[in-house]
């Protein structure tokens, strides 16, 4: 919170190089799996000694009433509507898991793959494929699924507790992953132009669903973080220019708008990879508080000495450590690219963070370097 502010603190913060949260205490967790590999297990203990936790880690969790289905594969719709099928083994190491949603105009269909040992899925049918799927997906009656308020007590009493430096808050699935979550991408993109009614409706629709959660979830304390995730998908040169104005600033923008109007604390953080240099002023025109992960090329678009200069200070940078620099660079080129960072940086208002994490058993070379990238983080960044 400090690096929010713009204070001096102890040394820059910097978020952990796998998918490990540094909250949790590997030792007692015991995950099993490839994370239970040494090489795991001694990076996980480094991590929790040294990384800072994600801005909306909730140390005190709070009732979760968005939908389990990651994207709003059927836009919200209430999770006991849908037919979680028997799961399918379709390889020696790939299984299927299906999910049908019966609508008033037709059954809707969801199918991902995923494999064993690789923490990641791969969609083989999404719900929406043909225009008259859209009346179907809408002719499913939204009814937000509260919970009751004293089961948000304990959280509104840490977040009171830590005041200015409380670290937590909710998530909203940007409106642009939710129509990839329910389309193909090239349909999605075919669309904007050849069915933009429908894009609208759906747009339309998610609004009206996504701010009835994040509206009685801020009547209920939660923040003071608000992660926006999955933008990228609009982010140049997938989508136009236009395009952003038209599906990003009016849909993601209202509901931070919203959110920034209920609560004088709240701030907003957004995850975008790709050319976010061509993005920066609508961000700042939208109050956004800090984005990840800065890429620089090829990668992305912009240097992080540039980013800093054109934010002055008006936002917090995440970055901007590439996957592939941890994946396939050496330990050298990781301090190099670690020093870069913190000293273009300036060491206020930012937070170095890698681009990503494995979703898979690491390499001898990533666990090197993801050791590296934590001492030289220590090293150039108190």
């Amino acid at each position: 919170m400090a690096a929010y502010r713009g204070e001096r603190s102890d040394h820059v913060p910097f978020c952990s190089p796998i998918k490990w949260n540094p909250s949790q205490d590997i030792d007692r967790a015991k995950p099993g799996g490839w994370r239970a590999d040494h090489d795991f297990v001694r990076v996980a203990r480094l991590v929790q000694e040294h990384c800072a936790p994600f801005v909306v880690w909730n140390p005190v969790p709070y009732p979760k009433i968005r939908s389990k289905y990651g994207y709003q594969r059927f836009l919200e719709a209430p999770d006991d509507l849908v037919i979680v099928k028997p799961v399918e083994k379709v390889g020696e190491i790939r299984s299927r898991h299906t999910f049908v949603l019966p609508t008033p105009k037709g059954d809707l269909t969801w199918i991902y793959e995923e494999d064993e040992g690789i923490e990641t899925a791969w969609d083989v049918r999404r719900p929406i494929e043909k225009p008259e799927d859209v009346e179907k997906m809408l002719s499913v009656p939204f009814a937000l699924k509260k919970t009751t308020p004293p089961e948000y007590e304990a959280f509104r009493n840490y977040r009171r507790e830590m005041g200015r430096d409380a670290i937590c808050g909710g998530h909203v699935n940007s409106m642009v992953a939710m129509l990839v979550g329910v389309m193909e991408y090239e349909q999605m993109l075919e669309w904007l132009i050849t069915e933009p009614e429908r894009i609208e409706l759906l747009a339309d629709s998610w609004l009206e669903r996504t701010w009835a959660r994040v509206d009685f979830e801020l009547s209920q304390g939660v923040g003071p973080f608000w992660h926006f995730n999955g933008v990228e998908r609009a982010a140049p040169p997938m989508m136009s220019p236009r395009h952003w104005d038209q599906y990003v600033v009016p849909y993601d923008g209202e509901i931070m708008r919203r959110i920034k109007a209920r609560d004088p604390e709240a701030k907003i953080h957004v995850h975008c990879h790709g050319r976010v240099g061509t993005m920066l002023d609508s961000w700042l025109a939208l109050g956004v508080d800090s984005i990840d992960p800065v890429e620089p090329p090829p990668q992305g678009d912009i240097e992080f000495a540039e980013a800093k200069r054109r934010v002055a200070g008006r936002m917090t940078l995440f970055g901007n450590i590439e996957f592939c620099l941890l994946d396939l660079g050496s330990p050298d080129e990781v301090e190099t690219a670690v020093r870069r960072a913190i000293e273009e940086g300036g060491k206020r208002h930012m937070v170095l963070f890698p681009s990503a994490t494995p979703h898979q058993r690491h390499t001898p070379r990533f666990t090197a370097n993801a050791i590296r990238y934590i001492e030289s983080a220590l090293k150039y960044g108190t």
